[in-house]
């Protein structure tokens, strides 16, 4: 069994390969499924070594008294797997590290996923906690498919897709074979730098590590996720990603685009039918909309005055009649959209390829503004996206764009 090191060292390799110029593109698909493989078996490899670390120390500060109750100024440690409560004395080590990280003035580099943190017991006077805000960034960007490519050195990337297959035909003897070649065309996903920057108070400062930490983080990491999922959808392709509804005709045909002009009990059924190819209905596609569009769908009644759609929510994602759905704020809204606008996206999430060519750096600086004591955090990171899937998304309008002359 490889060690984690031989496993990072395996995945540094396969990544420079996927740099070359002359990696082709079923070698590139071979090196993309290994580089995953990889990564989730070094997140096993090194959670796992976390835990038998722990275990041992676990296991090296038990009393030797077989587990009797300690005296009641001491500590008691139990045995088996780590407890809930060990786990978050770990996450809260973890996230002191990060905040004194910050306070030194040094980068920390946080990992593109989502981040948990723990309720801590202070000792001091300062509240454990800062009451949240209702929630302000979407989880489109996690539901798409993930390209890992940190430390590749790539700038772009292809990724190859099939449009058509031909159809054989009845040949006479002798005579020549029927020509029924598949196309293929390919997304080219160039890398972007998304940043975002913030400013507080030194005042901050005096919050308890945990706190400051946790909520720098999340605040900031939330601001650059949100730009990533508007250009997930939005991304004009020119310096920016190329987002699904701006995907040039070679790889979402226009007629993949419908107009809708009334929610009503057969709206789900024309999107779901109207949707892929003519041998299948396909049955793994979600669908995208506004919050307030799928409200739209909630008030919508059959003949015999009951609700036409069945609608479970769990939290930003749920399924309208069995059928999954995910809703952001970067699409508009039914009510209010612009003509020729969609309000709805219908496909596969797993269409849209997202490359990660960095990691998320986050760091501080507090010379900018030394005389107003502020300090200043800025994030970055370099991403590209675009679908690749031929025809993997349909929109929706509720309205064709119309033409102004002059």
């Amino acid at each position: 069994m490889m060690t984690i090191k031989e496993l990072i060292e395996r995945r540094a390799a396969l990544l420079a390969e996927l740099a070359k110029p002359e990696t082709t593109a079923e070698r590139f698909a071979e090196i993309r499924s290994e580089v995953e493989k990889l990564d989730y078996t070094i997140e096993r490899a090194k959670k796992d070594a976390d835990d038998a670390k722990r275990e041992e120390e676990l296991r090296a500060a038990r009393k030797p008294n077989g587990g009797a109750p300690a005296p009641a100024n001491g500590v008691v440690f139990k045995s088996g797997n780590p407890t809930e409560e060990e786990r978050r004395a770990a996450e809260k080590e973890e996230i002191e590290k990060r905040a004194n990280a910050l306070k030194a003035g040094n980068k920390a580099t946080f990992e593109l996923r989502a981040v948990s943190t723990a309720k801590v017991a202070m000792t001091d006077l300062a509240s454990g906690e800062i009451n949240p805000a209702f929630e302000q960034v979407g989880t489109l960007d996690k539901l798409v498919k993930i390209v890992p490519l940190q430390g590749a050195g790539a700038e772009s990337y292809k990724a190859p897709f099939l449009k058509t297959i031909g159809e054989g035909g009845i040949t006479a003897e002798g005579a020549a074979y029927t020509t029924a070649e598949p196309t293929f065309d390919y997304a080219t996903i160039n890398k972007i730098k998304i940043t975002a920057y913030a400013e507080v108070n030194e005042e901050v400062e005096k919050l308890p590590p945990a706190r400051y930490t946790a909520e720098v983080e999340k605040a900031i990491e939330g601001a650059w996720r949100k730009k990533l999922i508007s250009q997930i959808l939005n991304g004009s392709g020119n310096a920016e990603l190329v987002g699904i509804i701006n995907a040039p005709t070679t790889i979402i045909d226009a007629d993949q685009r419908k107009t809708i002009a009334t929610i009503d009990e057969n709206t789900l059924d024309n999107i779901i039918f109207d949707y892929g190819g003519d041998e299948d209905v396909e049955g793994d596609a979600t669908l995208i909309l506004n919050k307030l569009t799928l409200k739209e769908f909630a008030k919508v009644k059959g003949s015999d005055k009951k609700r036409a759609y069945e609608i479970v929510v769990r939290g930003n994602s749920g399924t309208i009649n069995g059928i999954p759905f995910v809703c952001t704020s970067k699409l508009a809204a039914f009510a209010n959209v612009t003509a020729g606008d969609p309000y709805m996206l219908y496909g596969k999430l797993k269409a849209y390829e997202l490359a990660y060519f960095t990691d998320l750096d986050v760091e501080k600086s507090t010379d900018y503004k030394f005389k107003e004591g502020v300090i200043a955090f800025k994030v970055y990171g370099f991403v590209g996206g675009s679908p690749a899937v031929y025809n993997g998304f349909m929109s929706v309008q509720k309205a064709a764009k119309t033409n102004v002359g002059g």
